[in-house]
């Protein structure tokens, strides 16, 4: 009912279904990559692989599999019975059996090598791991012919037409400009465009009028919220630091340093040389320092800081390489060409780091703390010296106080009156803690600290990393209890070298490590970054695993324009240049509309991609058009409204004080995170994952997401508001039902639309007409003060219930 706030409960519902492990047991089509290849990492690759071949035979790659080895034919297309592998495998000679160094194949295992076999065994690897594709050196491809020239705006539109072209399709008609500024809007600042914002667009009929638009936006201090809430997602960023504790941590200057990156679009190359290892380099500035808090994000358990190390290699991974380093921790990487002595090589880098405070307080904050801190001290000394003349005079203290046994406990009274010789030192301590007790000026003095230690006010400080000497070793089978060989820092093989330091006694340390991610000789860290920007401003990556470009994942269709946009990357060194040439574009440019598009089509990029708005980026919608959006940039995190109980759960205690004023209203990327218990609309609407690092949300569609838009209490704050705005905005119904349109979705609303409104309007009415107190409930506290158009209550209310159905509409939460 839209006239009841619904509070709103989660509830988790564990289930395990047991499906068998080998799910192709039959003679139907088998997956070398689902069904054969977890076999042969497991059983097979550890003896049979590039690097070690036992009897001659390797079996990761097609051509040598295929040649078998010392014993004769292995694998033998077509002919499962004749395939020496199988014979081994079911050899009843355990010294001719194999695996030697594993557990015997089930009998479902086996049926999945012979099934394979038997349809021809396809699917084994053509090249070399290092062969891979996205290995590769990036060189910058040409610009392909098209049949329309006139189409393309620029380079990247070449490769999405030639592509489309290719396959006998046509891009999808431009957008309309109203759905254009709309589309730039949200994925450039994360807000809708105003009313005004909009006409004035529509009414520019110069020849660059768009063009005059995307620099307007890129120079919006909006776009570093908007850029800088993506990197946060790769940056694992929370306010607390997860497992069990959960405690809280001072790290939104981490948050505050990424937007400002953004806003002046500092280098690519130095944006991420700073956040691997800014506290290192030569005369590190305070700026220097705050970006290094990336690696202070990983999650912390107690005094186990291997597992911290261990996170920063694997975000390094995914983050700047796109690959799985994680799978090379207790042995070598079964597909990638990363050994584990490799990976605890990049351990190494970060093995010696530590997340320390930063203190940034201001001098006059300093010294007030320091003024305190001394206030304390002498009050301790004073207390101090009355306790050591406490210990001093005990026995005369004794004495004078048997004299009072009226205002002594018998305890006190039984210890007064054993002679000082006989006393144990636990007597001699209940002793003195009691004259500390009857002390009136000790009594004082304590009152006097404790009073001035409420007042002492926290240092402003946020995680940085500091470095340290340690040694690093090899975990053995990834246990961190139990050590290897020593390492040094390095990186994998299979790409280029890294820099090595000018004096022959040192090794890397992590400012080179970022300059070698950065290296135009890196081939990973460019197409991985192009291919998630394109993702953000597409809907759709060209590569779809976009954390992961190791050997499994097959070479795109739309490889070229991946190398062309990579190229873009590595000669604007910018982001905003990088979004700059894909947003001009005319592929971004394409209408989203369903009927213009041919299914299966969307990895040749024909037609925008529709997706919902993330949830920070909701709320912020939504308090945009209510008029309540605080557009203050950066500071602590804040704590919007949310349901009672949210932190009873938890293992340690929490608190969720309620943000008052502006605070109240900021945007989406300033609520506080707990990462054991976000806020409940950031897992509803599929907030980032908290523990690892997030390359890419998931998107769900489920009725809870309906019914908390509809009644989350600042979703209903915010119809209520946007309810007074449109009131406000004219007398006249019909122009108000324009003004609905033209700020929730920025178009005018069609006939039946307003048609729908206008007998909302008159249900509305009738019933808050015919309770009061409904009426009032459901304008909360956003009732006219003024009411220079005599609007009665139940007008009111009725307008309160069609903001709050036409802010649940789809198109309202789409970003088209």
């Amino acid at each position: 009912m839209l006239n009841r706030k619904v509070y709103l409960g989660l509830a988790l519902l564990a289930f395990s279904v047991s499906v068998p492990s080998c799910p192709h047991v039959l003679a139907q089509e088998v997956s070398y990559d689902t069904d054969v290849l977890p076999i042969l990492q497991a059983k097979c690759f550890r003896c049979h692989n590039g690097r070690r071949s036992e009897g001659g035979l390797q079996l990761d790659l097609k051509e040598a599999a295929l040649q078998g080895g010392d014993s004769g034919l292995a694998i033998i297309p077509g002919l499962a019975e004749k395939s020496l592998v199988l014979q081994r495998v079911n050899s009843e000679d355990e010294f001719e059996r194999m695996p030697q160094e594993a557990a015997k194949l089930s009998q479902e295992e086996t049926q999945v090598l012979t099934n394979w076999i038997k349809q021809g065994a396809r699917g084994l690897r053509d090249v070399k791991r290092t062969e891979h594709w996205a290995f590769q050196p990036i060189i910058a491809p040409a610009v392909p012919p098209v049949k329309d020239p006139h189409w393309s705006r620029n380079r990247t539109d070449h490769f999405v037409l030639a592509m489309l072209e290719g396959n006998g399709l046509k891009p999808t008609p431009r957008a309309l400009n109203y759905q254009l500024i709309r589309r730039l809007s949200f994925d450039l600042l994360g807000v809708p465009p105003t009313p005004d914002e909009v006409a004035t667009f529509l009414s520019d009929a110069s020849h660059n009028a768009y063009e005059q638009l995307v620099e307007k936006l890129l120079t919006d201090p909006r776009f570093g919220e908007r850029w800088g809430r993506h990197w946060l997602d790769l940056a694992r960023y929370a306010d607390s630091g997860g497992y069990e504790a959960d405690l809280p941590r001072k790290i939104w200057r981490y948050r505050d340093w990424v937007i400002r990156a953004f806003n002046q679009d500092k280098p690519i190359t130095e944006f991420v040389i700073e956040q691997i290892g800014g506290d290192l380099l030569p005369q590190a500035t305070e700026e220097n320092r705050i970006a290094s808090g990336f690696h202070c994000n990983a999650m912390l358990d107690g005094g186990v800081r291997e597992q911290a190390v261990l996170d920063r290699v694997n975000s390094t991974g995914a983050v700047f390489l796109g690959l799985t380093l994680e799978c090379a921790q207790c042995h070598d990487h079964k597909t990638d060409p990363v050994s584990q002595k490799e990976y605890y090589q990049l351990y190494a880098f970060f093995h010696g780091a530590s997340a320390v405070p930063l203190d940034l307080s201001s001098p006059e904050l300093k010294n007030r703390i320091a003024k305190i801190t001394q206030q304390v001290a002498v009050s301790n000394q004073q207390i101090a010296k009355i306790d050591a003349l406490i210990k001093e005079n005990l026995d005369e203290l004794a004495v004078s106080t048997l004299a009072k046994t009226d205002e002594i406990g018998p305890d006190i009274l039984t210890l007064l009156k054993v002679s000082s010789a006989d006393r144990s030192e636990a007597d001699v301590n209940q002793l003195e803690s009691y004259f500390q007790s009857k002390n009136d000026e000790r009594i004082a003095l304590i009152a006097k600290r404790d009073k001035l230690q409420s007042q002492q006010p926290e240092p402003d400080t946020t995680l940085v990393l500091a470095q340290d000497n340690r040694k690093t070793h090899i975990f053995v089978r990834g246990n961190p209890r139990q050590l290897g060989e020593e390492v040094e820092s390095g990186t994998p093989r299979f790409l280029h070298d890294i820099q090595q330091p000018s004096q022959p006694t040192t090794f890397p340390d992590r400012v080179s490590l970022g300059q070698w991610i950065v290296a135009s000789e890196n081939p990973l860290f460019a197409r991985v970054m192009a291919n998630r920007i394109w993702l953000r401003l597409m809907g759709k990556a060209i590569v779809e695993s976009e954390d992961d470009f190791g050997v499994q994942t097959t070479r795109p269709r739309h490889w070229l324009l991946l190398d062309h946009l990579a190229t873009v990357l590595q000669e604007e060194d910018s982001f905003k240049g990088i979004v700059r040439a894909i947003v001009l574009s005319n592929s971004y440019q394409q209408s989203s509309h369903f009927s213009y598009r041919q299914d299966g089509n969307e990895a040749l990029f024909q037609g925008q991609q529709r997706f919902r708005l993330e949830v920070e980026i909701l709320r912020d919608n939504a308090l945009a058009v209510a008029g309540l959006l605080e557009n203050q940039i950066g500071g602590p995190s804040v704590f919007p409204p949310q349901q009672d109980g949210i932190l009873d759960f938890r293992a340690t205690p929490a608190t969720w004080t309620e943000s008052e004023g502006a605070d109240r209203y900021r945007r989406g990327m300033y609520t506080y995170i707990w990462r054991l218990t976000p806020h409940p609309m950031t897992a509803i609407f599929d907030g980032p994952e908290l523990t690892t690092s997030c390359t890419r949300r998931t998107s769900s569609n489920v009725a809870l997401q309906s019914l908390a838009l509809l009644n989350d209490p600042l979703f209903v704050e915010a119809a209520q508001a946007f309810a007074k705005r449109v009131l406000l905005a004219h007398p006249d119904q019909e122009k108000r039902i324009e003004v609905l349109f033209r700020w929730t979705l920025n178009r005018a609303g069609t006939p039946q639309e307003k048609s729908i409104v206008r007998n909302l309007l008159i249900q509305q009415r009738t019933f808050f007409s015919g309770d009061p107190t409904a009426a009032k409930f459901a304008m909360g506290e956003y009732g006219l003060e003024e009411n220079p158009h005599n609007i009665s209550q139940s007008e009111q209310a009725a307008w309160v219930a069609v903001c709050r159905a036409i802010m649940n509409l789809d198109e309202f939460i789409m970003r088209e």
